[in-house]
């Protein structure tokens, strides 16, 4: 008698998987490392070395396609998605080179170290701020007041935008995460992307003809005029990518520092480490990247037919980069499944690798640096509230973050 494989009855789209997905991942890795799942329509890929390599292959996996993203949820012919669709195309991270190397590096521009150390007072600032209203209250949800305040502040000020219109930003980003990550069986969000993107490109054309006219000394105005080799970024372009850049640098923020601050302080002799050394504070960013990073999935056009461990996966077909399996993969890191701020080895792809590497990965570490640095500096005694548990978010297995981190600062 044949006995099933250990991974066939996987329903990788369930609550117990989007809570804990790393029990998943190890099964995978060691029984079906190319693993075909019918609700995601795609083979997923699990082990460090298959990821890695995929990533920095853009001729075999490109990044050309938002087209079988649409679909997955069911046709949808309307203008609307049809216009979603042509503006999505132009996102960096749905370009393949040469296109993507000339959006990039115009975009990158607001992006370099040089800019990175200049925001980082602007940070500071909003950290500060922040963790004032933490000791002052006692008692608080470390994912409103915290890890979404923090990145959802910087972006405002970098784009220079008011205050009063963060709600409508962080909403349009939330609809476009769950459209990218939700499940395809599930969506019903076809209708909330195309609406947020076009109100979102409304929005942000009013304000790039404005910079275009009289430029200020924010992102957006410098973006604008940015040039490289007499080439700029058109309106649509630039809009498009104002949006990703969005999801990209706020969602991201969010659930890396979220998902930071629950280990740290479920595992406290980290904590306490950071406490005593702050030092380490900037790897420990990166060790927080790496075990429970916010982005746990790349998707990818296989445009050839490519045969790993034993599967061909077809020209056409979707292919899922589980960076989140392969930061956690023996082969590749020692004692994987363990949060070690003091860990030396690199290489995780948190952050992506080759030519899509995170545009805004200086501005998260820097903003997950100050956050922590305040923290252990200021709130010491920092605790998760035992009689309020967390909950994670669990819509979403590309982006994985908390719906509520209730803490206190420990003290009477």
């Amino acid at each position: 008698m044949t006995r099933p494989s250990p991974t066939s009855e996987l329903k990788l789209l369930s609550h117990d998987v989007f809570v804990d997905p790393y029990p998943t991942y190890a099964l995978l890795r060691e029984h079906a490392p190319v693993h075909w799942d019918d609700q995601l329509h795609g083979y997923l890929l699990t082990r460090y070395d298959d990821v890695h390599a995929a990533l920095r292959d853009h001729e075999t996996f490109s990044s050309r396609r938002i087209g079988l993203l649409a679909a997955r949820g069911g046709a949808d012919p309307s203008p609307a998605m049809t216009r979603f669709v042509e503006l999505a195309s132009q996102w960096m991270w749905m370009l393949d080179p040469p296109e993507h190397t000339r959006v990039r590096k115009l975009m990158s521009q607001g992006f370099s170290p040089r800019d990175v150390r200049q925001v980082e007072p602007r940070v500071e600032g909003i950290v500060a701020r922040l963790v004032d209203s933490l000791i002052e209250r006692g008692s608080f949800d470390l994912i409103p007041d915290l890890s979404r305040a923090v990145p959802i502040g910087v972006l405002l000020a970098l784009y220079g935008l008011p205050d009063e219109d963060g709600p409508l930003l962080t909403e349009w980003a939330d609809t476009m995460k769950l459209f990218l990550g939700g499940a395809p069986d599930l969506l019903g969000t076809h209708g909330p992307a195309a609406q947020s993107l076009r109100q979102m490109m409304e929005y942000l054309g009013a304000v790039i003809a404005e910079r275009r006219r009289d430029p200020g000394d924010d992102l957006i105005s410098r973006l604008a005029q940015a040039e490289e080799n007499g080439e700029r970024l058109d309106d649509e372009e630039l809009c498009s990518n104002l949006l990703l850049l969005l999801v990209a640098t706020y969602e991201t923020s969010v659930d890396m520092l979220g998902n930071g601050l629950r280990g740290l302080l479920a595992e406290r002799d980290q904590w306490e480490l950071l406490r005593a050394e702050p030092d380490r504070i900037p790897a420990a960013v990166d060790e927080i990247l790496r075990w429970d990073g916010p982005v746990q999935l790349t998707h990818r056009l296989v445009t050839r037919d490519v045969e790993l461990h034993g599967t061909t996966i077809r020209q056409g077909q979707l292919a899922y980069l589980v960076r989140g399996s392969a930061n956690r993969d023996p082969a590749q890191f020692s004692d994987p499944d363990r949060l070690d701020v003091t860990r030396t080895e690199t290489g995780h792809v948190a952050l992506g690798t080759g030519v899509h590497y995170c545009i805004g990965a200086g501005l998260a570490k820097v903003e997950g640096a100050y956050a922590l640095r305040e923290l252990t500096r200021r709130i010491p005694d920092l605790r998760l509230d035992p009689e309020r548990p967390y909950r994670w978010r669990a819509d979403n297995l590309q982006f994985r973050g908390l719906a509520t981190l209730p803490a206190t600062t420990g003290r009477p």
